[in-house]
């Protein structure tokens, strides 16, 4: 009988452990080269900002930029419909990332 390796589970489950709860991830690590290369036509995050003509310091700020503007720039650089789908496909690429996938 052989015996069963389950330390790649047991890994698996410490780094789930370690994403538990609330994360605080600045959009440059959310939306990292890899993942700007792959999804738009832009190499950073900056770089999409300024082209759409997005100009603000804190998060505040960008939720002030009306929705259908960014929406607009994401369906025309990106590909995505909206930036929530945007948003949505960079967190779930940082936890992938995070869990080792």
């Amino acid at each position: 009988m052989n015996k069963s390796d389950w330390s790649g589970l047991d890994k698996l489950q410490r780094k789930l452990k370690k994403l538990d709860g609330t994360h605080n991830v600045s959009y440059d690590e959310l939306f990292n080269a890899s993942f700007m290369n792959r999804y738009t036509q832009h190499s950073t995050i900056d770089e999409f900002f300024v082209a759409g003509g997005f100009e603000f310091e804190t998060e505040e700020e960008f939720e002030k930029i009306p929705e259908d503007k960014v929406n607009k720039h994401v369906q025309a650089v990106t590909k995505f419909n909206t930036w929530q789908d945007m948003f949505t496909k960079a967190g779930e690429n940082w936890v992938a990332k995070k869990l080792g996938f």
